[in-house]
């Protein structure tokens, strides 16, 4: 069964157009006499007009053909190919049926030409089973011709989203003839975030949206629908067809999402530093719970005697002493000898200069090496108290 077929004289034959495509009636080829010589445009077996029951008309092959492709494809094939015709032909589109490339790279079900002939789309009805690698592989081809391509299937299909593709369904009882593009189609939706993280700008995702495959069809042959490839997983993507302007609010959005994410980050970073810092001009030992300042003074003292190998003295009483920039100092055998979490940012490092610094966490220790000079001999007391 084939919608198309060659004529020694008048080319190529559409059954699906009134005229054939080339200015016959139907008549001319239905039930003639003498019969009319024409041939499968696939494998070049004689054909012969014949119209279904339902008053569909079509070329089947003679008696004895060879394995063809076209003579193979179910009546459900050759239904969606003519609605995807009817579809672009009423989007003021030329659509022929079953194209072969010249080099025989590729066949199209429908090749879809727009009127001043400067644009050609393949569209696919693709039922019969097929691997995601042989779908990308055919979409290439198209690509290396300069054409877009979409895929239809009548069911889910592994290979849907591999490529520009989209699932549709046929009408149904009493709703006309109707076709309906049911998956493949996506807008991009923003809603008020219900979550802790209180996102400004929402949450965004895709959802899937129907339409009447007519409509799908001129939309995009029109280019007011594009495919668009989004993240599915670690190292793949998902292909969908959406407007323009949904391309652009998700990428604004992921834009704003991104910029969210870092300062939600660096805030966290900040507030986990602050846990740890004291007012700077203030008794830092009054803003730090008490059991955790007595650890943090008895492993300072511990530290500066197994460093120096003589005792140590906590000087509590020179903790306001702009000298050491609110840190307290540590002296051995009378003499400064370390100064425990001076406020880096606001110390004078020349009166500092010679002396160990002694910080307790990661963050507290990086702060201060980036404010101290060179060579500045800085402790991390985190394993000491």
């Amino acid at each position: 069964m084939a919608f198309t077929a060659m004529h020694g004289d008048r080319g190529r034959l559409d059954a699906t157009q009134d005229d054939l495509g080339c200015g016959w009636a139907w008549t001319a080829v239905h039930r003639a006499r003498p019969r009319v010589p024409l041939a499968c445009p696939e494998c070049g077996h004689g054909l012969h007009a014949k119209v279904s029951p339902a008053g569909l008309r079509f070329f089947a092959h003679d008696r004895g053909a060879p394995t063809c492709g076209l003579a193979q494809e179910s009546m459900e094939h050759h239904l969606v190919k003519l609605r995807l015709a009817h579809a672009a032909r009423a989007a003021g589109w030329y659509a022929d049926l079953e194209v072969r490339a010249p080099d025989g790279s590729w066949r199209a079900d429908v090749m879809a030409s727009s009127s001043d002939g400067t644009h050609r789309m393949a569209w696919e009805a693709q039922l019969s089973p097929i691997t995601r690698d042989e779908v990308r592989e055919r979409t290439e081809r198209y690509a290396a011709d300069g054409m877009d391509a979409c895929w239809v299937a009548l069911s889910a299909r592994t290979w849907v989203g591999a490529v520009p593709s989209i699932v549709v369904s046929a009408p149904r009882p009493g709703a006309g003839d109707q076709w309906t593009a049911d998956s493949g189609l996506s807008r991009f939706t923003v809603t008020p975030c219900r979550k802790k993280c209180r996102c400004p700008h929402g949450h965004g995702e895709w959802k899937t949206v129907t339409a009447p495959l007519d409509d799908f069809v001129a939309w995009v042959l029109g280019r007011r629908v594009i495919p668009h490839r989004i993240p599915a997983g670690e190292d793949d993507h998902r292909t969908l067809w959406t407007a323009p302007r949904y391309v652009e609010q998700a990428a604004a959005h992921a834009d704003a999402d991104q910029r969210h994410r870092t300062e939600r980050k660096e805030r966290d970073e900040r507030r986990r530093h602050e846990r740890h810092a004291r007012p700077v001009g203030k008794d830092w030992r009054t803003a730090m719970p008490l059991g955790r300042r007595w650890r943090l003074e008895a492993a300072a003292a511990r530290w500066t005697e197994k460093d120096s190998g003589r005792p140590a003295r906590l000087a509590h009483e020179q903790i306001t002493d702009d000298r050491w920039a609110g840190g307290l100092p540590v002296y051995v055998s009378g003499h400064p000898y370390a100064v425990l979490l001076p406020s880096a940012g606001h110390a004078d490092w020349s009166a500092l200069a010679g002396l160990v610094i002694l910080t307790v966490g990661d963050g507290e220790r990086r702060r201060t090496v980036e404010h101290a000079p060179a060579l500045t001999r800085v402790v991390d007391l985190a394993a000491w108290h």
